[in-house]
């Protein structure tokens, strides 16, 4: 779990210290590592909460990015 979190806490470094601004390329691809992360959680019967979280917040960081 701490690799997401240091990959979303990655993304927020790089929006403020970018003026706002986040590489796509590399919040979707935290994205989708979170989306991966999420099946392999509902697969194994894992704890989703903080999964979704973390998804919401790349979500939140792509689209003030738009």
């Amino acid at each position: 779990m701490n690799k997401y979190y240091r990959m979303v806490l990655e993304l927020y470094k790089e929006s403020l210290t970018s003026v706002n601004r986040v590489n796509p390329d590399e919040s979707l691809r935290v994205l989708t590592e979170l989306e991966k992360a999420i099946t392999t959680a509902k697969i194994t019967n894992q704890p989703l909460d903080e999964l979704y979280q973390l998804k919401a917040d790349v979500e939140l960081i792509r689209a003030l990015n738009e």
